[in-house]
C-alpha cells in the first residue's frame, strides 16, 4: 500500500520527467552565446525515436520562430529551405545540426548569455495520430569562433 502511494507521489512530484517507452528522447541540447542585434541562432541537440514520428514543430520563448531548416545544393549553390515537418524514422537518433538539417531560433528577443538555460518544446505526430509534445532546456555556451575571421596570417574578433 505504502509502496503505491510513494509511486503516485513520485509521478506527481517528478511528472514533468516521465517518459514512455515509445516517446521522443532529447539530449545533449545546447545553443551559442550572441551578440546584442544578432537575429538567429542555431539550436543542436541529439534526437531519438523508438517508433517513427514527425517532428511537426519548435518553439522556445527566447525567438520569435524556430525553423526546421534544410541545406541543399542546386546549379552550384546553397539553398536553404523551411521544413513545415521532419519525419523521423524509428530507431534513430538525430543530431542536429548533421545531414544538412538545421534548428534555427530566428529573431532571438534578447541576447544569450553564456551559462543561461533557454527553454525548447518539441511537437511530435506519430502514425497512430497520437501527438506528444516534448520539453527540455538548452544551455547557452561559448562559441569559439562565433565572432572570428581568419585572415592571411591572424585570426581577427570582432567582439
Amino acid at each position: 500500500m505504502w509502496k503505491n502511494i510513494m509511486c503516485a507521489v513520485a509521478l506527481c512530484w517528478f511528472g514533468n520527467v516521465w517518459a514512455g517507452p515509445y516517446d521522443p528522447i532529447v539530449t545533449m541540447a545546447w545553443v551559442g552565446e550572441s551578440v546584442p542585434g544578432q537575429s538567429t541562432a542555431t539550436l543542436q541537440l541529439n534526437l531519438t525515436t523508438v517508433k517513427a514520428a514527425t517532428l511537426m514543430s519548435v518553439s522556445s520563448p527566447a525567438a520569435a520562430s524556430v525553423e526546421i531548416q534544410s541545406l541543399t545544393a542546386s546549379q552550384g549553390k546553397m539553398k536553404v529551405q523551411v521544413l513545415s515537418n521532419l519525419p523521423i524514422p524509428d530507431h534513430r537518433t538525430i543530431t542536429f545540426p548533421t545531414q544538412a538539417i538545421f534548428l534555427m531560433m530566428t529573431g532571438i528577443k534578447q541576447p544569450l548569455k553564456i551559462g543561461e538555460r533557454v527553454p525548447v518544446t518539441l511537437n511530435f505526430a506519430f502514425p497512430d495520430k497520437q501527438i506528444k509534445t516534448v520539453s527540455t532546456e538548452a544551455e547557452v555556451k561559448k562559441m569559439e569562433l562565433s565572432y572570428k575571421h581568419y585572415g592571411p596570417n591572424a585570426v581577427y574578433d570582432h567582439r
